[in-house]
């Protein structure tokens, strides 16, 4: 590590100065109900520290100075930014009177340094060192993090730092009328939390991946669905774990003693395609996916099939993207559609539409006509909205 440091002369001299990058960090461990398990996890201060070291020459002059006058050093390099002393031999500032008999110093970033670089978050340690180049660690005093402010001067005061007795008896080096004190910066430059990494890594749960290859495969299926002349082959006890629907009449048979290889059931009133959404639904818990153009319809499809197989989820899915889908021409039919299938949500995220765009847009609409004769209680409640509006 290489040091810098300055000697307080006249002019004062820049000697010695360093930085290095250390990290501090916390850790903390979490334990849950149930079974013993343990997480660990970080919280890290990413840091680089400096080192400055600065003689006080001819002492003995030094304190002729007035009460609160100071000598400022050469600026120094530390942790990346610049740096200076200001060295008050009797006291300083609005503690004048409080540090009559001590040395006091202030520790001071540099004003155009801090001026670009917004806040700085720093500590800093001073410390005597002895006539064996040795730290005097009785003599060591650190500040709090401090913030430093934007701009201007902004450092740390050591009102109170050592008593001038102290320093003569103890430090002071006879020989030369001097002693040398150690400035020790850590700036903070962020903080962060990590995750420490397991000693077992557990993958997310892909059941429904394997299942999804197996309707894929059709292997060890014992059932066909049939729908708009297309054939799907699933398995008996997928379906009925899925759904009530399903189950009844899947197992129902089994209870009767019919044979269970081979079923076939016809679908009526449903697409093959709708049919097979349901199924990768009930297999993965997933969706397909489709292009943006069909989604409305498809959801609306999928919407019916849900209810009619008793399949809530799916159903509450198909709802929440049917309300991202209204438009004008549109409205109406979902309106019908929510009434129709108990879907209480979105029924009102239409009347909500309508509220906004008014009674004359959906009288406008050639949907209006089958909406006041398939569901005239939903069309008197919605005028009683928009008049209640």
């Amino acid at each position: 590590m290489e040091r810098q440091g300055s000697r307080l002369r006249q002019p004062p001299r820049l000697q010695r100065s360093a930085a290095r990058a250390m990290s501090v960090s916390a850790s903390s461990v979490g334990r849950s109900s149930g079974p013993p398990q343990a997480s660990s996890s970080f919280i890290t201060a990413a840091a680089s520290t400096g080192t400055h070291q600065l003689k006080i020459d001819s002492y003995s002059l030094t304190k002729s100075l007035p009460r609160g006058a100071h000598i400022k050093s050469s600026n120094f390099q530390a942790a990346g930014y610049s740096w200076y002393i200001n060295y008050f031999p009797n006291g300083c500032g609005r503690l004048i009177k409080r540090a009559r008999g001590y040395l006091s110093l202030q520790l001071v970033l540099d004003g155009a340094v801090a001026a670009t670089a917004g806040s700085v978050m720093a500590q800093f340690t001073l410390s005597v060192i002895n006539s064996a180049g040795l730290l005097e660690r009785t003599t060591a005093r650190k500040s709090p993090v401090h913030n430093l402010a934007r701009g201007g001067a902004a450092g740390w005061w050591f009102f109170k730092y050592m008593s001038k007795a102290d320093l003569e008896s103890k430090f002071l080096d006879l020989k030369d009328d001097s002693f040398t004190l150690q400035c020790d910066v850590v700036i903070i430059d962020r903080f962060r939390a990590v995750k420490a990494a397991p000693f077992v890594e557990v993958p997310p749960p892909d059941l429904h991946r394997h299942l999804g290859e197996l309707l894929f495969s059709g292997e060890a299926s014992d059932v066909t669905l049939q729908a708009g002349g297309e054939t799907f082959s699933a398995h008996r006890c997928v379906l009925a774990a899925r759904s009530p629907v399903f189950k009844a009449k899947l197992l129902g048979s089994m209870k009767e003693g019919t044979s269970t290889t081979n079923c076939a059931i016809g679908i009526q009133d449903i697409e093959p395609r709708v049919l097979q959404a349901v199924l990768h639904f009930m297999y993965t818990d997933t969706l397909p996916e489709v292009s943006k153009e069909e989604e409305a319809a498809m959801s609306q499809h999928l919407l019916e099939a849900a209810d009619r197989f008793s399949l809530q989820r799916l159903k509450l899915i198909c709802e929440e993207n049917l309300c991202g889908c209204i438009d004008t021409s549109s409205v109406v039919t979902t309106l019908v559609l929510a009434e129709q299938h108990s879907c209480q949500g979105l029924k009102e995220k239409c009347f909500e539409f309508l509220k906004s765009t008014g009674l004359n847009t959906l009288i406008a609409t050639d949907g209006f006509n089958h909406l006041s004769t398939s569901c005239p209680a939903v069309l008197e409640e919605l005028t009683s909205k928009l008049t209640l509006h």
